[in-house]
């Protein structure tokens, strides 16, 4: 009985390991099952020995995580896995350029913001948001922040 303990609780090891390479938690969960059934064998076999038992498995299901954690990112494997380079706007990653120009521009409201919607400004649609309160159709408003496409826009007070 005791090679069925050894041989779950190595299969659970090696399943929680193998889940550092294949993510999805089908592994993990199987080898947390497998610890938890050669824990449930040998505390069946040896309840004398329940705390050692308990213990052993715990710290040893522990201590293969956080190895995995700090081996993994360093191995052949894991360096293949890990995007290396950072996505700097500078260096070119971005979705959508930002229009600067906008910043200040007057303009009215095309279609309801509720709170997005469309503008026009100087003649052209843009896509835009209100700071979260509604603005009806053809009301007057002027952009108030420009990140990228996202274009806030405030509705002008009257004077």
């Amino acid at each position: 009985m005791i090679w069925w303990v050894g041989f779950f609780f190595a299969a659970g090891i090696a399943l929680i390991l193998v889940e550092f390479i294949l993510p999805g938690l089908v592994c993990g969960i199987l080898g947390g099952t497998f610890l938890v059934v050669s824990c449930g064998i040998a505390l069946y076999n040896f309840p004398q020995h329940g705390m050692f038992i308990i213990f052993g498995e715990g710290l040893a299901a522990a201590l293969c995580i956080g190895l995995g954690f700090y081996f993994f990112p360093r191995s052949v494997v894991g360096r293949a896995m890990i995007l290396e380079d950072s996505q700097q706007q500078e260096a070119g990653w971005v979705s959508d350029t930002s229009n600067a120009a906008l910043m200040g521009k007057l303009g009215e409201v095309f279609t309801d913001l509720r709170p997005a919607g469309t503008v026009m400004i100087n003649g052209e649609r843009v896509n835009a948001v209100s700071s979260g309160e509604y603005i009806a159709s053809g009301v007057a408003v002027r952009v108030i922040e420009v990140h990228g496409n996202r274009v806030v826009v405030e509705e002008v007070a009257k004077a």
